[in-house]
């Protein structure tokens, strides 16, 4: 049942996280009309006409109803690849796009009810938002980039230079401004959301990928297109480049130093983080020890910059970067916010804002309907047995989430699933991460 197919609906003894803000409203009412909230509050201040409306009510004392969380860092596209080359070259188009499709159930389960992917191959993205939103598949609310545009430097390209950059690869590699622009363009006409620019390489912590008037240049023609842009940054400079440039919102920024950090504040340029999958490839415990010191070296520059950079007020959203081997889909899409936490200070229920209410940027082809629960915004909604907004953790119990409910009606899975009883299958870890680490040392 779609949500526009449902009756006017009120769930009641809510504690309610809207996450406008971070009040928490202890005897509330939620009241769905079709797809969308047509009010949330207290009790005491139901309006009287909607009291009196037929609706079937749902009593979840006990329990909080909060946002359905926002992931804006998820490549469906990826499919947990063991290798680089399989990421790059050997998964068929075809089939990268019925494992999307597969995939995109798992993420919706696990509670995230809008999701973005920042760039990914043959426009599998775009084609399982288009598939959600037409109702063929569940999944959550997507906004797709393309194909990561990249140069030389930049993460897009990190195979040999013998071997040609692919169709299938989730890099474009440009090597001028004329094919930067005529790339933007292009994306554009396949029906992109948004555009990704790939400004810098794995491991680098100095320079960028692109000069900064190259990517003024981008910057520019995307917004003119009226199209915001991403950008992969961990080196310095292009942190710095980034904001300077006006990208709309920064990944990474591990090796940024505290004069880029004050840029990238007085630009207010929202920072997403990723550092989950840092975080897993560090525990799985598969990788040589050169490698695995350089994703800790990484960690440790990111912990120290962007602890700084929540204290000093800079927005900090999350995003899993589910795909990968290390971040299989269903998961971990929870687990940034916990790293909020325990590595850069936040409060619990500031972690939540940063999936919820902030994270919504990083979305924009829902933005303005998703994030906060309010009048008017899409029925996207959780209902947790517990106080996830004194304990994040427990958003990535499978068990606690009682309900997703995505534009007003409650998500079935139409396959069957079995809850993994430990989100981390640590046997799946697989090279991938390594192996780009271990090339950008050689």
């Amino acid at each position: 049942m779609t949500g526009a197919e449902s009756q006017m609906r009120r769930i009641t003894g809510a504690r309610l996280l809207a996450c406008a803000d971070e009040t928490v409203v202890d005897d509330a009412v939620v009241v769905i009309d079709g797809e969308l909230v047509a009010w949330a509050g207290p009790a005491r201040d139901l309006p009287p006409d909607l009291a009196r409306q037929p609706a079937e009510v749902t009593d979840v004392a006990g329990s909080t109803v909060m946002p359905g969380l926002i992931d804006a860092h998820m490549h469906i596209s990826f499919g947990e690849p063991q290798t680089e080359e399989e990421l790059y070259i050997y998964t068929p188009t075809a089939y990268r796009a019925v494992r999307a499709a597969a995939n995109a159930e798992k993420v919706l389960l696990a509670g995230v009810t809008s999701a973005c992917d920042p760039g990914g191959p043959t426009g599998v993205a775009a084609a399982v938002r288009d598939a959600v939103d037409a109702g063929l598949i569940q999944g959550p609310r997507m906004s797709a980039a393309g194909r990561q545009i990249t140069t030389q430097q930049g993460i897009g390209d990190t195979l040999p230079r013998w071997i040609d950059i692919q169709e299938s690869s989730f890099g474009a590699l440009v090597r001028n401004p004329d094919e930067l622009i005529a790339e933007i363009r292009d994306e554009v006409k396949d029906g992109v959301d948004l555009i990704k620019i790939a400004g810098s390489g794995p491991g680098t912590t100095e320079y960028g990928a692109f000069r900064l008037e190259e990517l003024e240049l981008a910057v520019n023609e995307a917004h003119r297109l009226d199209r915001p842009v991403a950008m992969h940054a961990r080196s310095r400079q292009s942190v710095a480049d980034a904001a300077a440039a006006g990208i709309d919102w920064i990944m990474h920024a591990s090796y940024m130093d505290p004069a880029t950090l004050e840029a990238v504040i007085e630009a207010g340029t929202p920072l997403l983080p990723a550092m989950t999958l840092l975080v897993n490839s560090l525990e799985a415990g598969t990788m040589p020890a050169a490698v695995k010191g350089a994703i800790q070296r990484e960690l440790d520059a990111a912990v120290s910059i962007l602890a700084k950079a929540y204290e000093q007020g800079a927005t900090l959203i999350a995003g899993s970067e589910s795909g990968f081997a290390m971040t299989p889909y269903g998961e971990w899409h929870t687990r940034e916010m916990e790293l909020f936490v325990s590595h850069l200070g936040m409060s619990d229920m500031r972690a939540i804002l940063g999936m919820t209410r902030d994270a919504a940027v990083a979305a924009p082809r829902h933005t303005p309907m998703i994030g906060t629960i309010a009048p008017g915004k899409y029925a996207d909604l959780l209902i947790v047995d517990g106080r996830p907004d004194t304990d994040v953790r427990m958003l990535g119990d499978r068990r606690r989430i009682k309900a997703v409910i995505k534009g007003g009606a409650e998500v079935v899975p139409w396959r069957p699933v079995e809850l993994p009883t430990d989100r981390m299958p640590f046997e799946k870890a697989r090279p991938y991460v390594a192996e780009l680490y271990e090339r950008d040392r050689r």
